[in-house]
């Protein structure tokens, strides 16, 4: 039989906890992005704006990927509108909703998986 095509056992340790450590790592993102998700969801639940504003600054610096670009574009835009406005402190911004909605779609596909 020809193993050229097959890993060494060894190789397939090290090809192992390679894939452990990069599981680990992405395990690590999703939870703080959905520990921050769930901190935005609180915070304007309560109507806390200056929470908001701070939540959303740290989504919008999140690195964008497949599943959560929607939520780091939304939260670039609504990091705009607390910063150009001075009634964001007394209303909602007008952009929290599609932020909210795009992080409960972020949440339901994370918690399926």
């Amino acid at each position: 039989m020809d193993t050229s095509d097959y890993p060494s056992l060894p190789k397939l340790a090290k090809m192992h906890a390679r894939l452990a450590v990069d599981s680990r790592r992405v395990e690590s993102l999703i939870d703080a992005q959905l520990d921050g998700i769930g901190r935005l969801l609180s915070a304007s639940e309560a109507e806390d704006w200056q929470a908001v504003a701070h939540i959303s600054e740290y989504l919008s610096k999140l690195t964008p990927d497949q599943e959560n670009a929607k939520v780091v574009r939304t939260a670039r835009q609504l990091c705009d509108e607390l910063s150009r406005t001075e009634k964001a402190q007394q209303t909602a911004p007008k952009h929290l909703g599609s932020l909210l909605a795009a992080c409960r779609a972020v949440r339901r596909f994370w918690n399926a998986s």
